[in-house]
């Protein structure tokens, strides 16, 4: 594994809520064939005996690492990776609880809601938590000139995890597009499940809006790439009329 991916891959550990410490200990871990004690880990990752030990201690808390015991001293090994689908799902259920007792506890009614994601990495995250608020079996509608990089070959791994996503949720997706993009939706269209496309003429907007429950996303794709997220009935209702309008409009 080279050192650039050792970084990348220790901070995307710790954005799943492991410790700098807890992430390296873990990776070390992962590249050893069989348990070992602390003093073996302590080498190799060059990091001092005691915070050794409490990474380890909170690895196993995590579920990440186990012991057992040979001739009367510990040994350590790291659980499967999967394990680390655990702490995605505590950090949702965390959220979704989270969530519920701020609701509880606000004195502003909620009404309209505006806001602003910029980057990549919100982006994408944005992408995800669509398909959470979203209720099984809904639907959403965009309009967009531009297929966006980050659902081609570029990100296959957000990709894949979207659609697996989507599909577990039997979320459903009408594009209106360009004619140019006829090619590459119809390519598309052999892949994703639950989708339908329409086309009008050639244009670039170099945007898209994207439409859900009683949201609207507008997409801006600059650098950053950067979404504007408009939350308010009417203003969604009036948005899903005119995307209606196109579909009618656009060629099969």
């Amino acid at each position: 594994m080279s050192n650039n991916l050792d970084k990348n891959l220790l901070s995307n550990l710790q954005a799943l809520g492991l410790s700098e410490k807890e992430a390296v200990v873990y990776v070390d871990l992962l590249k050893k064939a069989r348990p070992v004690g602390s003093s073996k880990i302590v080498t190799s990752t060059g990091l001092h005996g005691q915070y050794v030990y409490n990474s380890l201690y909170a690895l196993e808390e995590k579920g990440l690492v186990k012991h057992s015991i040979v001739n009367g001293r510990k040994k350590f090994e790291s659980n499967p990776p999967a394990r680390i689908n655990n702490l995605i799902e505590e950090k949702r259920l965390v959220a979704k609880k989270t969530l519920e007792q701020l609701s509880d506890i606000a004195v502003r009614p909620i009404g309209q809601e505006f806001e602003v994601y910029q980057g990549e990495t919100a982006y994408i995250q944005r992408q995800f938590d669509t398909l959470e608020i979203m209720p099984e079996g809904e639907e959403m509608v965009i309009i967009s000139t531009d297929w966006g990089e980050l659902f081609t070959e570029k990100r296959t791994d957000f990709l894949d995890a979207y659609e697996k996503r989507r599909n577990e949720k039997k979320i459903s997706i009408r594009f209106i597009l360009n004619e140019g993009l006829r090619k590459v939706a119809k390519r598309s269209d052999e892949t994703r499940l639950r989708t339908q496309y329409r086309f009008l003429p050639d244009h670039h907007s170099y945007g898209g809006i994207c439409v859900f429950n009683d949201a609207v996303d507008f997409f801006l794709k600059g650098d950053p790439i950067t979404v504007f997220s408009f939350k308010n009935q009417k203003t969604t209702a009036g948005y899903r009329n005119f995307f209606e309008v196109l579909w009618g409009m656009g060629k099969e």
